[in-house]
């Protein structure tokens, strides 16, 4: 609160500066005023009476009193002018006197009542949850203000994703639910709030992907086909229902985006290579199973991609079928994998469309397919498609370049 007060005792010193200014550059006071027009009265009737001696005296005539009276008025109406500009002019600075005095008065209401004085509580709220952690009580007080802060300012998608996100981390999607929902009319093109607030509903409805989730998760991809979260959700509820083929093409999707040594990429390719043999043993695809393993010689494996790519004896430079699998960061070998219909790259194509394969292996440092200097590789191998029935074995054995 020390920097709120300091915020107000600026704007006031501000004003007073203005006001004390003002004070200085004053006009004329009101008795100075009244004394200079008592002396006009004086010298105007003074004036009248020298005017009608002279004119008695006949030093002028009537013709040249009647100008010298129209001159003497016009004098007086001069200055007369003069004193109501210095009235005027008092006015105006009476005018921003009040105004220097209202603007701190009328910023700190302002303050008050968007909630602005909430935001430096919850700041010194956050800074004692890190001091001394995060208690019941705390998390009470934390919700308290926030909740005093919408109320004043529904709108700010700040404090909105705040509130989604603690309870988010808390798994309690039940209370982050309105807040996603709140983030979606304010934000209804936003991939990851329309994502976020499917997977909200998603877990609170006993995981059940209703028509409105659905389309939520839709629109999610529609504008990001790469969006994280959909993808997620879609390739569970697509494994829930035993479509195993949509669960793969999601979660490869969603693999390809994971940072290497991640410990989601393990839960991720576990649950492809189950979909995949579940898909198999329904006959829903063909798959060659292949294990890759590395040379004792060349030690711990690198952080990297492995990559096992199929290519055809038709002279299509374009591979046939591909894994990519991003390796973690202790690497176990060998590497059980299926291949399948799934991983074919050509669009219309099968496993089965082709008799013979070449089968490589390598592990790339930059996570490209293309091998470059450095990449570990091995030998490939041919295989007849039709009379595959044993798991397939490809070694990586040497380092490119050396």
């Amino acid at each position: 609160m020390i920097s709120l007060y300091t915020g107000f005792g600026c704007l006031l010193l501000i004003a007073a500066i203005f006001v004390l200014l003002s004070m200085r550059s004053r006009g004329p006071s009101q008795n100075d005023q009244e004394l200079h027009r008592r002396a006009q009265r004086d010298f105007y009737r003074q004036r009248q009476n020298e005017l009608a001696s002279d004119l008695a005296s006949g030093l002028i005539d009537q013709a040249q009193l009647a100008e010298l009276e129209r001159e003497l008025d016009r004098q007086l109406v001069a200055e007369s002018s003069g004193d109501s500009a210095t009235t005027s002019s008092s006015a105006k600075r009476g005018y921003i006197l009040a105004v220097l005095i209202s603007i701190p008065l009328l910023a700190i209401t302002l303050y008050e009542y968007f909630g602005y004085r909430q935001d430096l509580q919850l700041r010194e709220l956050q800074s004692e949850i890190l001091s001394e952690g995060f208690s019941d009580e705390r998390w009470q007080r934390y919700q308290d203000i926030v909740d005093v802060i919408l109320e004043r300012r529904p709108d700010s998608g700040e404090h909105l994703v705040m509130m989604a996100t603690l309870f988010r981390q808390q798994s309690d999607f039940a209370g982050a639910l309105p807040y996603y929902q709140r983030l979606a009319r304010l934000f209804p093109e936003d991939p990851n709030v329309l994502a976020q607030l499917a997977q909200a509903r998603y877990l609170v409805g006993d995981r059940q992907v209703d028509q409105e989730t659905r389309s939520l998760l839709e629109r999610a991809l529609a504008i990001n086909p790469t969006q994280g979260t959909a993808l997620g959700v879609l390739g569970i509820d697509s494994f829930a229902n035993k479509q195993y083929v949509d669960a793969i093409s999601y979660w490869q999707k969603l693999l390809v985006q994971l940072p290497a040594g991640s410990a989601e990429i393990g839960v991720i390719s576990g649950g492809i290579a189950e979909a995949k043999r579940l898909a198999a043993a329904a006959g829903n695809m063909q798959t060659l199973e292949v294990n890759v393993s590395v040379a004792a010689e060349l030690g711990a494996s690198p952080e990297g991609v492995l990559f096992v790519v199929a290519k055809s004896s038709d002279g299509n430079p374009m591979p046939v079928a591909a894994l990519r699998v991003p390796l973690l960061t202790q690497q176990e070998w060998p590497i059980n994998l299926l291949l399948t219909d799934a991983d074919v790259i050509r669009q219309g194509k099968q496993l089965a469309d082709f008799s013979e394969l070449t089968l490589s292996a390598h592990i790339s440092r930059s996570g490209t397919a293309i091998r470059r200097d450095g990449d570990w590789v091995g030998e490939s191998i041919q295989v007849d498609v039709s009379k595959v029935a044993d798991p397939l074995t490809l070694s990586i054995t040497a380092v490119q370049g050396k």
